[in-house]
């Protein structure tokens, strides 16, 4: 037991607490990454620059990463509770249905956003075509107003699929004889709804909420993939990305960003974490 336990221990230091130290150091000096550049360390210049004219995009990344995980972790959620509560049910059409709407995490980012930009071409995707029947036209994923929402829509379409199956899940453990025993005492549909499936749920809301959360926070890929972070999509994670690895690459500063966006992500998910565990043992109680 105990060599096992040194093992996961080993595995956990090396993959995982040596690089997060290794990015904290590096956040801490001028590291370009660069073959011959020199490296100075420069303390908390990294930090300080964010917070000034020299990175004005840090508060408009701020902003649309509060916005981005605010609007995923809600319509994400949502959606995989209608779903699955139509789901719920055993048979075929319903498997079939499962399997098409988990589809999309098994295609992959890349995948994901390139049917996504063909889908919303300008120049003649079905989108464009749609919406020029109407009369409205839209450069979509090349908007400053519609990129981001659009940004949003992809990545609650291509992961609600997993939150739909811990939903079924959730709803399948609930016993039969629950709803049997309300519809006899007069309860209706939306009360047992909101007094029975909403509280019995409170474990798979837990986990669903706290993945879309961490999983919102840390999206950098797809964003790449469908506006390279512009048009108001610079997202911390994207913001990282591009300091690290843009045009002018700044390891350092990259590290700094992933640092911010670490700690933000703790202080969001540790007392959502907190709270929703309490709301369990009280439901449960």
């Amino acid at each position: 037991m105990w060599l096992g336990l040194l093992l996961g221990v080993a595995v956990y230091a090396a993959f995982g607490l040596l690089p997060a130290a290794g990015n904290l150091l590096v956040s801490l000096t001028d590291y370009s990454g660069l073959a011959g550049s020199t490296t100075d360390f420069t303390g908390l210049a990294n930090y300080t620059a964010l917070l000034t004219s020299e990175r004005p995009g840090f508060i408009a990344s701020l902003i649309a990463t509060v916005i981005f995980v605010t609007a995923v972790t809600f319509f994400q959620n949502a959606f995989a509770l209608l779903i699955a509560h139509r789901l719920v049910r055993e048979g075929k059409l319903e498997s079939l249905l499962r399997v098409l709407v988990f589809l999309p995490i098994v295609l992959g980012v890349t995948i994901v956003g390139l049917i996504w930009i063909l889908i919303f071409d300008p120049s003649g995707g079905p989108a464009a075509s749609l919406f020029g029947a109407v009369g409205i036209h839209s450069a979509f994923f090349g908007s400053s107003g519609a990129a981001l929402p659009l940004v949003i829509g992809v990545q609650v379409w291509q992961n609600t699929g997993f939150s739909t199956l811990v939903f079924i899940g959730g709803l399948k453990a609930i016993s039969p004889d629950i709803y049997e025993a309300a519809s006899l005492d007069g309860i209706g549909r939306w009360q047992r709804l909101r007094r029975i499936t909403f509280p019995l749920l409170a474990p798979s809301v837990t986990v669903n909420v706290l993945l879309a959360v961490v999983g919102a926070f840390t999206t950098y890929n797809l964003i790449y993939v469908l506006t390279d972070g512009l048009y108001n999509t610079n997202t911390l994670g994207m913001l990282a990305f591009t300091s690290a690895f843009g045009t002018s690459a700044n390891l350092g500063l990259g590290a700094a960003v992933s640092i911010v966006l670490f700690a933000m992500t703790l202080v969001v998910a540790v007392p959502l974490m907190v709270w929703l565990r309490r709301r369990q043992r009280r439901l449960f109680a």
